[in-house]
C-alpha cells in the first residue's frame, strides 16, 4: 500500500509542475475546504446529542406540559421508584438596583438535574454541580449578569422576594440552543416560587417533569404515560425521551445542516467551473507528451493508468489538505456561532473526512475525468501537424457528467428531494438568467466600432471568445450576489424594518395586569408623561376541536400548525375592530351571537375558511363559534394584536387578564423599575432589547453565511484565473503580434485592465441588481416593508466585482507586459 501511495505521489510530483493542474488542486481543495468545514460542525452538533442524549434532557425521561401536572404522573413514578425532579420555566421581570430586566427564571427542586451537571462559578471558581440553588440564592447566567451590571453577592428581586445571587451559571445543558431562549437565565430553588408571587392568571409557564431509573422502568412508565394521556384526552403534554431529545432544537438543527451545506455547495459548483477549465487546460498541454508516448510505443491503457494515478494522487491530496483547513474553518465557525450552539461540542469524528473523499471524487470525476481521460484518445499524428486536434473532448459527456456530480452533491447535502429540487432549479435558472444577459451583452458591445484602439482590441477579443466571458461573468456574479444580498440583510434590513415603524411606536408590552390594577397603572403612566393606555384582555384558550371533529398535533403535517394546536391560544373580546385590522373577507363582530373574527395567516396555516366551527377550551369550558371574518393584521404598527377576536358577551365572564403596550421615551429607563416594584407580578418586554438581540443573532447568522461566501468568492476568482489561463496562449499569442508591431507595455496594460474591468463590472453590475430584486421581494412580500438599497447593492457589486477580477488578473498581465515578442512566442 505503501509502495503504491508513493508511486501515486512521484507521478503527481511531475504533473503538478503544470500549472494547469496546480490550479485544479487548489479549486478541487478549496470545495473540500468549504464542505468539510460545514461537515465538521454540523457532525459534532449531532453528535452531541448522541454522545449523551440524557445530558440534554438532564433526565432519561422529560414530560412537558403548559399547566401543573396532574398528580397521577407524580404517584406512578413515585410507585416505580423513579428518581424524579421538577421545573419551572417562565419570563419574568428581575431587578438589581435600579437595572430591570426581562428573564427567563426557571424554578428548580433540590434533585435537579438527574443526569449531567451544572457548572457554577462562584468566588472565581467554576465547579460542577448536580443540584441547583439553595433557598434565598439564585443564579445568573453571564448575560443576564452583564444586562443587571451585577456582580456575586449583590440582591436581586423576583416578584415579592429578595435573593442573593449566589453564583454564575456557566453550563446548563437542558436548556437547548441559544436561540431558543433569547431572555436569559435566572436559576432559583423552586421551594421559593410561590413565595415571589409570580405565577398569576394568564402567565405563560412550562412545567417539565424529569424522570431517571433503569431502561426498562422508563419504557414501562413511558408507555403508561402516553396511554394515560390518550385515554384522558390531555392536552398540552408531550413526552421526550432519549430518542426524540430536544426535538425543536434537532429540527432546527437539521434545517440550518442542510442551509449551510447548501451553501457551501454552492461554492464547490462554482469552484467545479475552474477545475473543468483546468482540465481542458492540461488536456491540451498534455496532448504532445501523450503523442509522444504513443509513437514510442506506449499504449492507451498505460497513458490512462498514468492519467487515474494523478487524478487519484489529486484527490487524495485535495482531501487531506481540504479536511485539515476544513477543521479550522468550523472552529472559527463555532466561534462566530457563539452561543447560538451548544455550549460544549464533542471532538470530531472521522465522517467528515470520508465525505470530503467523497466530494473530492465527485467533483474530480464529474468535470475533470472526461477531459482528462480523453487523452488515451489522441494521435501521434498531432506530432507532425499542430494544425491537427488529434484529441475530442466532447461538451455533451462533460455536462452531463458534471451535471450528474453537482446534482447527486445537492440531493446529499439537501437529503430532501424537494429542496434539493428547488436548489437545482434556482442555480439553474440564476446562471441561466446570468449567462443570457452577460452573452447578450457582449454580443451588442462586440458591435460597437470605436477609435480607442485598447477598448476597440478588447471589444474585439471578447467577442471571438464569448464563451469563457460568459463562464467568468455568471460565475463571478453569482458568488457576488449571494455575498452582497447577506450583506444587505445584515446592515440594513432590520435598520429599515424599524425605518417603517412610527417613531413613537409602542416599544413597551405589558403582560400579566390584573383588572385591579389597571387604574393604578394607568395613573402611573400618565404621572410620567405617557398617554393613557387601551388595556385589551386576554382569555387562554386551547383548540380542541374543528367542526366537531377532534384535533390534535398529529393531524397536521407542517411544523407550524403542529405547534399551534399543542399551545394555548390568547383569545380576546371586543365589539370594535381594532386600529390596524382590516377585514379581508367576511363581515367583523356583530352583536352577541357566538363569532369568531380570525387572523388570515394563521387560519391558512390550519387550513380554516368561513364558516368552519371551531371548539376552544377555556378553564375547563368548552366555546364553539364560526368563523365570521378574516383579518389582515399590521404588524408594523407595534400594537398589541390577537389572532382570535370575539364578542365580549362569549368571553367576558371568564378568567382573564389584561396586556397593554404604550412609547416610553429613552430618557425614562427608570420606569421600568418603578413599575416592576410597585407591581411585581407584571412582566414588561422592552422591543428596543428584543430587537438588540434579533440584531446580535442576524449578526452572528450573517457572520457565518459572509465566511462560508467568501470561499465562494475565492471560487469565483479561482474560475477567473482558469480562463485567463485557458486562453494563456492567445494572449501571448495577440501580445507577440502587438510587441511586434510596437506596443508599448502601457498599451498591453490598458488591454489587460480594460478587459479586467469589463468582466468585473458586467458581473458586478448582474449581482448588484438581482440581489438588490432579491432584498426589495423579500422586504416587499415577506416582511411587508419598503426596502429599496438597489444603489447600495449597485454600488457594493461594481467595487467588489472589479475589484476581484484586478486582483485575479493581475499575476498572467504582468507576465505578459514583462515577456518580450520571442518569450511570448515560445509560451504560446
Amino acid at each position: 500500500m505503501s509502495q503504491f501511495i508513493l508511486r501515486l505521489l512521484g507521478a503527481l510530483r511531475r504533473d503538478v509542475r503544470s500549472s494547469e493542474l496546480a490550479w485544479l488542486l487548489v479549486a478541487l481543495t478549496l470545495s473540500v475546504t468549504a464542505l468539510s468545514s460545514v461537515s465538521f460542525l454540523a457532525d459534532r452538533m449531532q453528535r452531541a446529542f448522541a454522545f449523551d442524549a440524557r445530558q440534554l434532557l438532564a433526565s432519561d425521561l422529560l414530560i412537558v406540559s403548559d399547566q401543573p401536572l396532574p398528580n397521577l404522573f407524580l404517584d406512578e413514578a413515585k410507585s416505580k421508584n423513579l428518581q424524579l425532579a421538577q421545573t419551572v420555566v417562565f419570563p419574568s421581570m428581575a431587578t438589581v438596583g435600579s437595572h430591570s430586566k426581562l428573564a427567563s427564571l426557571k424554578a428548580v427542586s433540590p434533585q435537579y438535574p438527574l443526569r449531567g451537571a451544572l457548572r457554577v462559578q462562584t468566588n472565581d471558581l467554576a465547579m460542577p454541580l448536580t443540584s441547583g440553588p439553595e433557598s434565598g440564592f439564585v443564579w445568573l447566567d453571564p448575560a443576564m449578569l452583564a444586562s443587571l451590571h451585577a456582580t456575586v453577592g449583590e440582591s436581586i428581586a423576583l416578584g415579592k422576594k429578595t435573593f442573593t445571587i449566589g453564583g454564575i451559571l456557566e453550563r446548563e445543558l437542558d436548556r437547548g440552543a441559544g436561540f431558543m431562549n433569547f431572555a436569559p437565565r435566572v436559576m432559583m430553588s423552586l421551594a421559593d416560587l410561590s413565595d415571589t408571587g409570580l405565577i398569576g392568571l394568564g402567565s405563560r409557564v412550562t412545567y417539565r417533569l424529569l424522570l431517571a431509573g433503569t431502561d426498562e422502568q422508563i419504557s414501562a412508565y413511558g408507555s403508561w404515560a402516553n396511554q394515560s394521556i390518550e385515554k384522558d384526552g390531555l392536552k398540552g403534554i408531550r413526552i421526550e425521551t432519549l430518542e426524540n431529545a430536544q426535538p425543536m432544537m434537532r429540527k432546527t438543527l437539521e434545517r440550518a445542516d442542510r442551509f449551510l451545506s447548501l451553501i457551501a455547495l454552492l461554492t464547490a459548483m462554482v469552484a467545479a467551473v475552474a477545475i473543468a477549465l483546468s482540465a481542458h487546460r492540461y488536456t491540451r498541454k498534455q496532448s504532445d507528451a501523450c503523442a509522444v508516448l504513443k509513437c514510442l510505443g506506449a499504449s492507451s491503457g498505460m497513458i490512462l493508468k498514468r492519467q487515474a494515478q494523478s487524478l487519484i494522487g489529486l484527490g487524495l491530496i485535495a482531501a487531506i489538505l481540504g479536511s485539515l483547513l476544513g477543521y479550522f474553518g468550523q472552529y472559527i465557525l463555532t466561534l462566530l456561532l457563539g452561543n447560538l450552539v451548544l455550549a460544549e461540542l464533542p471532538p470530531v469524528s472521522f465522517w467528515p473526512v470520508l465525505w470530503s473523499v467523497l466530494v473530492a471524487w465527485c467533483l474530480l470525476l464529474g468535470f475533470a475525468g472526461p477531459a482528462i481521460f480523453s487523452l488515451v484518445k489522441v494521435s501521434p499524428i498531432r506530432l507532425i501537424r499542430k494544425e491537427f486536434d488529434g484529441i475530442s473532448i466532447s461538451n455533451f459527456w462533460t455536462a452531463l457528467c458534471g451535471l450528474g456530480a453537482g446534482a447527486f452533491l445537492i440531493m446529499f447535502a439537501a437529503r430532501d428531494w424537494k429542496l434539493a429540487l428547488w436548489t437545482c432549479l434556482s442555480f439553474s435558472a440564476a446562471i441561466a438568467i446570468f449567462a443570457f444577459v452577460s452573452w447578450g451583452a457582449l454580443r451588442i458591445l462586440s458591435r460597437i466600432r470605436t477609435q480607442r484602439f485598447a477598448f476597440g482590441f478588447v471589444i474585439l477579443s471578447q467577442g471571438r471568445r464569448t464563451g469563457l466571458a460568459v463562464v467568468q461573468i455568471t460565475a463571478l456574479g453569482i458568488a457576488l450576489m449571494a455575498l452582497i444580498l447577506v450583506l444587505l440583510l445584515r446592515s440594513d434590513f432590520l435598520s429599515a424594518w424599524q425605518g417603517n415603524i412610527p417613531t413613537d411606536a409602542p416599544n413597551r408590552f405589558m403582560i400579566n395586569i390584573q383588572a385591579d390594577q389597571k387604574r393604578g397603572l394607568t395613573q402611573s403612566l400618565e404621572n410620567a408623561g405617557i398617554s393613557s393606555p387601551e388595556f385589551y384582555p386576554m382569555v387562554r384558550g386551547r383548540l380542541i376541536d374543528i367542526n366537531g371533529k377532534d384535533v390534535t398535533p398529529n393531524d397536521f403535517s407542517e411544523e407550524s400548525a403542529k405547534r399551534l394546536i399543542d399551545r394555548e391560544f390568547n383569545l380576546s373580546y371586543t365589539d370594535q375592530l381594532p386600529p390596524g385590522n382590516q377585514i379581508i373577507s367576511g363581515k367583523w363582530i356583530e352583536g352577541d351571537a357566538p363569532q369568531i373574527s380570525m387572523e388570515t395567516g394563521i387560519a391558512k396555516t390550519l387550513k380554516l375558511k368561513l364558516g368552519d366551527q371551531l371548539g376552544f377550551e377555556v378553564a375547563g369550558e368548552k366555546i364553539t363559534a364560526p368563523i365570521t371574518s378574516l383579518r389582515k393584521l399590521d404588524w408594523g404598527s407595534m400594537r398589541v394584536n390577537f389572532f382570535v377576536i370575539m364578542p365580549p358577551a362569549q368571553l367576558q365572564s371568564l378568567p382573564q387578564s389584561w396586556i397593554t403596550s404604550y412609547y416610553q421615551p429613552p430618557k425614562q429607563e427608570s420606569l421600568d423599575f418603578q413599575l416592576s416594584q410597585t407591581y411585581p407580578n407584571l412582566t414588561i418586554v422592552d422591543v428596543s432589547a428584543s430587537l438588540q438581540q434579533i440584531q446580535e443573532v442576524l449578526n452572528k447568522l450573517s457572520s457565518v453565511l459572509g465566511l462560508l461566501l467568501g470561499f465562494t468568492i475565492a471560487a469565483a476568482m479561482l474560475v477567473l484565473m482558469s480562463a485567463i489561463a485557458a486562453t494563456q496562449d492567445e494572449r501571448y499569442k495577440n501580445a507577440a503580434l502587438l510587441k511586434a508591431l510596437g506596443a508599448s507595455r502601457l498599451t498591453l496594460a490598458k488591454i489587460a485592465n480594460i478587459e479586467l474591468v469589463l468582466i468585473g463590472l458586467m458581473a458586478g453590475l448582474l449581482a448588484g441588481l438581482a440581489s438588490g430584486i432579491a432584498a426589495w421581494a423579500l422586504g416587499r412580500y415577506v416582511m411587508e416593508i419598503a426596502f429599496n438599497a438597489f444603489g447600495e447593492a449597485l454600488f457594493m457589486g461594481v467595487v467588489f466585482g472589479v475589484g476581484a477580477c484586478l486582483v485575479s488578473g493581475y499575476r498572467f498581465q504582468r507576465r505578459i507586459q514583462k515577456a518580450t515578442a520571442v518569450e511570448c512566442l515560445k509560451e504560446a
